[in-house]
């Protein structure tokens, strides 16, 4: 009894950094300067460019999504690994937690894209780049390894979702990869020399965002956790 209180305060501790950090980062985002996306094409307007320079906020939002999604599903595969060698539950619930949390961030972050895709590409809001189907078969990976699990009995899920577990995580490297190997053009990358990250208040802004969204996945995944286990406990009550 005497550590419940302390693992309470631990969690309360989690939130409440993560709602500050989380407030301070949403306010850089509107604060900070606009990513610089290049020179104005000569066909646009100064009010169009503007409106597509502005656009470009939504960067400090699409980039920290993704990480947590390729987070999400790393983690998910560690998990599935040390659950096939111990066939602890505990892996299994960690592993189905941030698999579903994942998977939220991962459609958050396609929709963010198009959004801002939409302001690129003249109100195109899909193309059917290797970046964006990449993208999209990643997010379709973990929906299937989510219904997988609601699907199968008990007795058999936490191996077989173990198994998809591993096999789907190939998807994150070549999602990342697509971005450097067949869309540099159609897609973004503001990592490259001249890519418009060019002040440090915007490379801060980007990085306070990833640590926001990071306490974020991480706040989520305790909740998920426990809601997991309680779950699990009251399966085995009814089931001995």
């Amino acid at each position: 009894m005497d550590g419940l209180p302390v693992n309470m305060n631990k969690r309360t501790i989690l939130y409440l950094i993560t709602a500050v950090v989380l407030i301070a980062a949403t306010y850089l985002v509107f604060t900070s300067p606009a990513i610089n996306p290049g020179e104005q094409p000569p066909l646009l307007s100064d009010d169009e460019w503007q409106n597509q320079v502005q656009s470009y906020r939504i960067f400090y939002f699409h980039v920290p999504l993704a990480w947590v999604s390729y987070l999400a599903f790393f983690l998910v595969f560690v998990a599935s690994i040390r659950y096939l060698q111990t066939s602890a539950i505990k892996w299994d619930v960690f592993a189905a937690s941030s698999a579903e949390i994942g998977t939220v961030f991962c459609a958050l972050n396609l929709v963010s894209g198009m959004i801002w895709a939409s302001s690129a590409w003249s109100g195109i809001y899909w193309e059917w780049t290797p970046r964006l189907t990449f993208q999209l078969i990643l997010f379709l990976l973990y929906v299937a390894y989510v219904m997988l699990r609601r699907a199968m009995g008990s007795e058999s899920r936490a191996r077989a979702s173990a198994v998809f577990g591993i096999i789907a995580f190939a998807a994150v490297p070549m999602s990342y990869l697509s971005i450097k190997l067949w869309t540099p053009l159609l897609h973004p990358d503001l990592t490259s020399e001249g890519g418009g990250i060019d002040s440090p208040i915007i490379v801060y802004t980007l990085l306070i965002n990833i640590l926001a969204y990071t306490l974020l996945y991480l706040s989520l995944l305790a909740i998920r956790m426990d809601n997991e286990r309680a779950l699990a406990e009251s399966t085995s009550s009814r089931n001995p």
